[in-house]
């Protein structure tokens, strides 16, 4: 996979299709305009991908205009999950700083 499969919504966003990756039960969107298009790093939309496939996510896979490659979400990533059915997870809220 790469970053080839993301498809630009509109001039601020990009999307992450939920064939972009086996088991992605959302789609990602990675607010970027197009300015920073080449400066996104493979790593980090493919963790946009990986929390999509988390059980009982909300929606869709964030990703902010800082999106850098993180430990498990990606630095900017946002999520949000269902109280009954999702997870809470710590690289989610940056366990790393402390």
């Amino acid at each position: 996979m790469g970053i080839e499969k993301l498809r630009r919504i509109d001039g601020t966003r990009m999307e992450v299709p939920v064939d972009y990756k086996a088991g992605m039960r959302v789609r990602g969107i990675i607010y970027v305009d197009e300015v920073l298009d080449d400066a996104l790093e493979n790593q980090s939309v493919e963790q946009v991908a990986n929390v999509a496939t988390l059980p009982g996510i909300v929606r869709a896979s964030l990703a902010m205009p800082d999106i850098h490659t993180g430990y498990g979400f990606a630095i900017g990533g946002v999520a949000a999950f269902d109280i009954k059915e999702g997870i809470i997870s710590p690289g989610g809220v940056g366990y790393d700083i402390n």
